[in-house]
């Protein structure tokens, strides 16, 4: 039998504060108790202090290595919950991070509905349909350097996480007090937030295509 979570507590570590913000909001709207870094070294004092239920941990941060960081804390804590985030895909680095007891793995970019469905499936908060990781998915190819490819997986989840957080939270009828205007100006917002975002994704392909 699994013990219902009243107001789970769930921690992201993530490099890109954008990608945090657009979890935060959309988790916190709904009952989540949302904190966020981009530090490993501070994730380890935040876990060991606010003891979340679920840690969304990105491998690619400035400070400390997100494989690190898992192996830091299973030193001292087997019972966290973590689901990695990854800007590509590694075979091996996913049999070992496995071997941490993560509860999952995914690729960026990735849409907040299954991200969330992860999330609610490690928490055990409702019956939910199993997402396919997509670490799965073997590339076929040689991919370019893996830095652009974090810096581009970051972007693409920031552009989709702009429009999505917005649909969703609109299904959810979280905006239903506000008024047309007040929607129509939110939307312009967005939409030029992606055109941002579509521009600096643009650059980031014409450099793989230069490689």
């Amino acid at each position: 039998m699994r013990m219902r979570i009243e107001k789970p507590k769930l921690l992201i570590v993530d490099d890109e504060m954008d990608i945090c913000t657009h979890a935060q909001n959309y988790f916190g709207r709904r009952g989540f108790i949302v904190s966020t870094t981009g530090s490993g070294l501070e994730a380890l004092s935040m876990i060991k202090a606010s003891r979340p239920d679920l840690v969304l941990l990105d491998l690619t941060l400035d400070d400390l290595d997100g494989k690190e960081v898992l192996e830091r804390l299973r030193k001292e804590d087997k019972e966290t919950k973590i689901i990695v985030i990854s800007g590509q895909e590694n075979l091996t680095d996913i049999d070992k991070l496995y071997s941490l007891g993560i509860s999952g793995y995914y690729v960026k970019p990735i849409t907040l509905e299954n991200q969330a469905k992860l999330v609610y499936d490690a928490l055990g908060l409702r019956q939910l349909e199993k997402t396919v990781p997509q670490a799965n998915k073997v590339s076929k190819y040689k991919i370019p350097k893996a830095g652009i490819i974090h810096q581009l997986s970051n972007k693409l989840s920031i552009i989709r996480g702009n429009c999505e957080g917005f649909v969703l939270d609109y299904q959810d009828g979280l905006y239903k007090d506000k008024t047309s205007d007040e929607l129509l100006k939110m939307s312009i917002e967005i939409m030029k937030n992606v055109q941002h975002g579509v521009d600096g994704a643009m650059e980031m392909v014409d450099k793989i295509k230069k490689e």
